[in-house]
């Protein structure tokens, strides 16, 4: 073929113009009389698994048990496992996942909730950049076991190529533990109080023994202004809520943030701070209370500065994601079709 037929047929079909080695192909045809350009039968046995009786059938039992195995999935459609495989992934588009472990089953009622909350507070703080955002202090509680095993991820070992992997005898969470209710600001670490073995948590500690204590603390940090401004966010647990805990509230005039139920994921202290905090403590073994309150504090003070700024920054773009996401639980949901959210200065 000369270059001048080359560019006719490459100016004429431009890219669906054939290959050199087709044209061939074809012009052999043409000589002997073929003009079929389709392809012929071809011998050996044809391909019969993927039709669509076959799809329909994997995707009926797909549809009948989510949970169902390739080898139930063999026994019921008689079909190989290469070809319920090539059907699964390649016609249906499907693929096999765990589920994802969520707080709660939220209603209508409550992600509406979340999503009109998350509105207040992106529209009163302007996004995160407003500076009364220093104003905010927020803190729950939590368990702070004596000692807790390390992950797997934690006890990962570099080893040399050959070597046999490193093992690790299985330990269990200690019994002994501590509950410890700690508050924090965009500045810092404010404070921390332990409550005492075999009490629980109600409206009377937290307004006599917790809250005064925590007060008291901003009051050194913050000589002139003391408790003034400051914007108390803490979750809905009874003794947050209760009437003598708005009461105390009121009394030191301290405005509180509103919180969605159920919306870990829109705490700080449970998407940052106590999950850090306890991957910090894990493989150290307390043996006392007193030795559990040193190793805490000590984990609170190696935190960065930084850090504390961005668990805020954090806090306000978990709230835009929520609204994205139309009150649904966001944390490794990439899949949930979102609009982009943002609150106009």
């Amino acid at each position: 073929m000369t270059i001048y037929l080359c560019v006719r047929i490459l100016l004429s079909l431009d890219c669906i113009a054939p290959c050199l080695r087709t044209v061939e192909r074809w012009y052999s045809e043409f000589i002997h009389g073929n003009f079929i350009l389709e392809d012929g039968p071809r011998p050996g046995r044809p391909s019969i698994t993927h039709t669509v009786e076959n799809v329909e059938l994997v995707l009926d039992e797909v549809t009948k048990d989510p949970h169902v195995t390739y080898a139930q999935l063999e026994h019921e459609t008689k079909l190989s496992s290469g070809s319920i495989n090539v059907i699964l992934h390649k016609e249906l588009g499907l693929r096999k996942l765990c589920a994802r472990w969520i707080p709660h089953s939220l209603s209508s009622d409550q992600k509406k909730c979340r999503v009109d909350l998350c509105k207040i507070m992106l529209k009163r703080f302007t996004n995160g950049t407003f500076r009364a955002v220093s104003e905010i202090l927020t803190g729950d509680e939590t368990w702070i076991y004596h000692y807790d095993p390390e992950t797997k991820r934690q006890s990962k070992d570099w080893v040399e190529e050959g070597d046999l992997p490193p093992t690790k005898v299985r330990r269990i969470r200690s019994v002994g533990k501590q509950m410890w209710a700690i508050f924090f600001r965009r500045s810092g670490f404010v404070e921390g109080i332990a409550l005492e073995d075999r009490k629980t948590v109600t409206a009377d500690w937290y307004t006599t023994i917790c809250l005064p204590k925590v007060f008291s603390a901003i009051e050194k940090q913050r000589e002139k202004s003391g408790v003034r401004g400051i914007l108390l966010h803490h979750d809905n647990a009874s003794s947050h809520t209760a009437l003598r805990t708005r009461e105390f509230l009121e009394n030191y005039r301290i405005g509180t943030l509103p919180h969605p139920p159920y919306s870990p994921d829109l705490a700080p202290c449970d998407f940052w701070l106590f999950p850090k905090l306890k991957d910090q403590l894990r493989g150290r073994r307390s043996f006392s209370n007193e030795e559990l309150t040193g190793a805490l504090f000590l984990a609170i003070e190696e935190i960065p500065k930084e850090e504390w700024k961005m668990c805020f920054d954090t806090w306000f773009k978990r709230m835009k994601r929520c609204i994205e996401c139309q009150g649904e639980y966001f944390e490794k949901c990439d899949h949930i079709i979102c609009n982009t959210y943002y609150i106009s200065i």
